[in-house]
């Protein structure tokens, strides 16, 4: 039978550089944003999401989509 997925939640992370560990690799740190609308791009959260790491004290290290969502069988 095949499945049928439904979304349910979109979620944008911003992991951003704070520091350096004790042996000198970078340290991240995520700010996470919820209740993003799953249609939206991946290109305009990539957007976004350097828009909301420029207003952050620390360099952006990765943007990043979490999508959830449901399985059922069709």
């Amino acid at each position: 039978m095949a499945a049928t997925k439904t979304e349910q939640s979109t979620k944008l992370i911003v992991k951003v550089q704070t520091g350096l560990t004790a042996s000198g690799e970078p340290k991240f740190s995520q700010r996470n944003f919820a209740s993003i609308n799953a249609a939206a791009t991946d290109d305009s959260l990539l957007s976004a999401g350097n828009a909301l790491g420029a207003l952050q004290e620390y360099p952006v290290g990765a943007v990043m989509r979490q999508d959830v969502c449901t399985l059922s069988e069709a």
